[in-house]
């Protein structure tokens, strides 16, 4: 009965998380009204990201990010978990989530191979695909998505805040030192943001500061003094 109760509750659209924000400036502008797509700051945090909605499924909104924004599948948190809640593991679940076993066999069933490692602190600077991680916040278990580390720093797309880059020494504390790595037979997407965004962009900004700050100004010959005003 429960389950059945949970399988009406659940959205069966997918959420538009990922669509870029639109700018009318019809209101602003009336002699040249003009239309325009561009990113908001709540658009980049979420990009290429499925964000959870439910306190139980982080696990499946993980699961969802890398099989929707690494391989192009076409899936959606609430899809999956429709498909993975069974009236055998229901009530668990809605006590403490799914459990990268559930992941596991549900990827292997979808005839992709996934695969769980116990690593060092260290590998997460050679991590060739994004993978998933269980940490431990304020009491609670919660999965992200791994991107890459740099610098003393893990980039991390977490369902519940977004993008977020976590120092290594307080994602260690939080970590079981396991993550999930999930192989399709199609290569994970390079354009897709888990891929690309896996450094730093603030640590990136102060080096490139630095760099400005020591390296020949290349105008002078100009009579111009760049100033990093801006």
């Amino acid at each position: 009965m429960m389950l059945a109760v949970i399988a009406i509750a659940l959205p069966t659209a997918a959420r538009a998380d990922d669509a870029p924000t639109r700018l009318d400036t019809a209101g602003l502008v009336p002699d040249a009204p003009m239309t325009k797509r561009m990113h908001s700051l709540r658009d980049m945090r979420y990009r290429d990201l499925v964000r959870q909605g439910y306190d139980f499924s982080c696990g499946t909104a993980a699961l969802a990010t890398v099989l929707r924004y690494g391989y192009g599948m076409d899936v959606t948190e609430a899809g999956l978990i429709k498909k993975m809640l069974t009236k055998d593991n229901a009530q668990q679940v809605l006590k403490s989530g799914f459990s990268m076993l559930d992941m596991k066999q549900y990827v292997e069933q979808q005839g992709m191979r996934a695969h769980g490692f116990r690593i060092e602190p260290q590998s997460l600077y050679q991590l060739q695909i994004p993978v998933i991680a269980l940490m431990e916040v304020n009491g609670y278990r919660h999965f992200v998505v791994v991107k890459g580390a740099a610098a003393g720093r893990v980039m991390v797309a977490d369902p519940a805040m977004g993008h977020r880059v976590v120092y290594e020494r307080d994602f260690v504390k939080s970590w079981n030192g396991i993550v999930l790595a999930v192989v399709a037979e199609a290569p994970f997407r390079t354009d897709s943001w888990l891929a690309r965004d896996r450094q730093s962009n603030a640590l990136s900004r102060r080096v490139d500061a630095l760099d400005r700050v020591t390296a020949p100004v290349p105008l002078v010959e100009l009579g111009l003094v760049r100033a990093d005003l801006f």
